[in-house]
């Protein structure tokens, strides 16, 4: 996954998830190089689900998702053939 922000771009990988009481922490994988945790609460949660429920491309992608899931896959693998220009 990755994050974008005004402080940094980050390929965010999952590594463990837990339940803290009422919190779902998720950490970043210990291969990558800046460790993280992201902190989930209910409240979080519920914004989520109402904004992606008010979102007509949320919508989309959820129903679209087998076909972008593949349309990735095809472009990533056309981008590993392609030769790499040594300039």
């Amino acid at each position: 996954m990755k994050v974008k922000s005004k402080l940094a771009d980050v390929d965010f990988q999952f590594g463990p998830i837990e339940r803290q009481q009422s919190t779902l922490v998720i950490s970043s994988h210990p291969s990558q190089p800046m460790q993280s945790k992201v902190y989930v609460t209910p409240d979080d949660v519920l914004r989520f689900l109402g904004r992606f429920l008010a979102s007509p491309s949320a919508l989309v992608f959820v129903l679209g998702f087998p076909y972008f899931w593949w349309r990735s896959r095809g472009e990533a693998k056309a981008a590993a053939a392609r030769p790499r220009d040594p300039w």
